[in-house]
């Protein structure tokens, strides 16, 4: 192994930034000293060339309370900036007295468009809950704000709130978080001549089940939101599979539509907040420390089907869904980037695994993920997966060719690609190619590296051979691997895990794992008949308390790792069992320091 050498410049750095970020406070995402959640009304500004995201705050604490909006702007959706006005919006009186809750950013049609709208939802009067029927009627409605100065201060609308709360003659579960977009597909299926705009209010119909509402709003009047009807018809706790989809809940928020094409394939999705009172098995069936509390029940699942009409009504019909991310990250939220063509989702990672008082000494609580891209992803000449059936895998629409193999559709999910520009001003960067494990006499894994700093990202790529039954890293850990955080591949479960259960000391963190199901593909060349193994293309991006996994393009987990000393956890180490040089690491790549360990995203608040 290389001995890595930092210049006495960078270690001043690291340690001055250390320092100033107690407790490993992020820096490549967005934080704020304070409480924050849902991200809310992303969006570009043809104008002024900016990236907008806002996001749900208390301004005054590290608890939930006081539902505001922070505003954060980007020319690169990498480095975020300040606003002057902080908080952007705040609870007023009469209709949004009980908070601004999440909402969304009106498409900018060009650049001679001065004024920026964005929608929220004005909440009159909490509390509400699915679970605490009936539902207060109004207790949400809608509320629009605007910005003649390119974002720099908002005035909300006197006309407000523009809905007043749910459909009449209609028993919800929850009404709130409105997107809006354009939708070509449902102009067609309506014959309209592509000139409307459609929205979306998140809920459910008690006793029937989730749903979100949808509404037709012309561009020349945003403020006019006329009902077309709820667009799903799903039974309470629909899940189609245990294993391969999600549990899609008794009440939905933050509900986004897209239509996502490859080549000349294009697909209608749904990317959902489920509320719901299933929990997954692993969090279900583990012990909680007596000072915290269990997570909320909730996922981020995806839904893709078919637009059809039935009679006045239209409905999205469920074909294929799965999990967005499979841990804590909830809220999506997105927007169709006009720059480059991708539907860029931002999410929340928030912070459950810590107590109240944790969350409080550290000095701010909850962050937005790093933005990602989804897009229609196509695995085509499929013949089998490691252990399932692939008729099975039903976050997968099957496609059968005329060589017996099956061409799968799904919804793709990765970092975007600016992300990889963060390594170019690392501290340092290491690179191993062709290691084999695990090796004779028992030797299961190898030591790789020690970070300096708790901002890096690895990457790898691992084939994997029969007899091989899980590869890995192990993560933050100390010499004798007492702590540590070990992120696994299993090819027998077809899972994905993150095993926090040695991960920290301190005594007020939930440590059970995070994982999710996925598997790798066998594929058969249609011209010479070759048949080859899919390799694992893993890549983990940690940044303070917060851990990113990717793997292949269509699977993300997010959570967070307290280390409670990061300087003596730091390692970094390779791993595999099963039959001897089973899987073949190809080549592994770690960058540390990403951007120099200067923050892009560390809002500050002026009360």
């Amino acid at each position: 192994m290389p001995q890595i050498q930092i210049e006495a410049k960078a270690a001043n750095r690291i340690l001055t930034n250390l320092q100033t970020v107690h407790y490993s406070r992020p820096t490549i995402h967005i934080t704020a000293p304070c409480w924050i959640n849902d991200p809310c009304a992303p969006g570009y500004d043809p104008g002024t060339g900016l990236y907008h995201v806002f996001f749900q705050c208390n301004p005054y604490g590290t608890e939930w309370g006081n539902m505001s909006w922070v505003h954060v702007t980007s020319k690169d959706l990498l480095t975020w900036n300040n606003m002057p006005t902080q908080p952007a919006l705040s609870p007023g009186k009469g209709y949004d007295q009980d908070g601004v809750f999440t909402g969304c950013f009106a498409p900018v049609a060009n650049a001679n468009n001065k004024q920026l709208t964005v929608f929220y939802s004005s909440v009159f009067k909490l509390p509400f809950h699915w679970s605490t029927l009936p539902y207060p009627r109004n207790a949400a409605g809608l509320g629009i704000a605007t910005s003649d100065d390119g974002g720099s201060t908002w005035a909300k609308s006197p006309d407000n709130p523009i809905l007043n709360g749910e459909p009449q003659d209609v028993d919800v579960t929850g009404f709130r978080d409105p997107y809006i977009a354009n939708w070509p597909a449902l102009d067609r299926l309506r014959g309209k001549n592509g000139k409307s705009l459609y929205g979306l209010v998140s809920g459910g119909i008690a006793g029937l089940g989730p749903t979100t509402f949808l509404y037709e709003i012309q561009p020349e009047a945003l403020g006019q939101w006329d009902y077309l009807g709820s667009l799903v018809d799903l039974s309470i706790s629909y899940q189609p599979s245990e294993k391969w989809g999600g549990n899609y809940g008794i009440n939905w928020e933050c509900t986004n539509f897209m239509t996502l094409e490859s080549n000349s394939v294009s697909r209608e999705f749904l990317i959902i907040g489920a509320e719901g009172e299933v929990e997954r098995d692993h969090i279900n069936n583990s012990i909680f420390p007596a000072a915290t509390s269990p997570r909320t029940v909730r996922q981020q699942v995806w839904m893709s089907g078919n637009l059809v009409k039935k009679g006045d009504n239209i409905k999205l019909q469920f074909k294929f869904g799965g999990i967005l991310d499979h841990g804590s990250y909830y809220a999506a939220n997105s927007f169709l980037d006009p720059l480059s063509n991708r539907r860029i989702v931002h999410g929340w990672i928030p912070e459950e695994d810590c107590t109240d008082e944790h969350a409080r000494r550290k000095g701010w609580n909850g962050a937005l993920s790093i933005p990602r891209e989804v897009f229609l992803l196509s695995i085509p000449n499929v013949i089998s997966a490691l252990s399932s059936q692939i008729s099975e895998i039903t976050c997968m629409e099957r496609q059968l060719e005329p060589n017996d193999s099956t061409t799968l559709h799904t919804l793709g999910v990765r970092p975007i690609s600016e992300m990889s520009r963060l390594r170019d001003n690392c501290f340092w960067s290491y690179e191993k190619n062709e290691t084999f494990l695990p090796r004779p006499n028992s030797i299961q894994h190898e030591h790789l590296a020690v970070t300096s700093t708790p901002t890096w990202e690895l990457q790898a790529t691992i084939s994997v051979a029969t007899g091989c039954e899980t590869v890995g890293f192990h993560l933050r850990y100390s010499k004798d691997l007492s702590i540590r955080t070990t992120v696994l591949f299993s090819l027998l479960a077809e899972t994905i895990t993150v095993d926090r259960s040695a991960s920290t000391s301190y005594k007020d963190i939930n440590r059970f794992p995070d994982k999710g199901p996925f598997t790798l593909f066998k594929t058969r060349d249609p011209s010479t008949g070759e048949e080859e193994q899919e390799r694992l293309r893993i890549r983990i991006i940690s940044d303070g308390d917060i851990l990113e996994v990717y793997a292949n393009d269509r699977f993300a987990l997010a959570t967070t790792v307290y280390t409670c000393d990061y300087e003596g956890n730091n390692g970094i180490a390779a791993f595999a069992t099963g039959l001897d040089n089973s899987a073949i690491f190809e080549k592994i790549s770690l960058w540390d320091g990403l951007n120099g360990m200067e923050p892009l995203g560390q809002v500050q608040l002026k009360n």
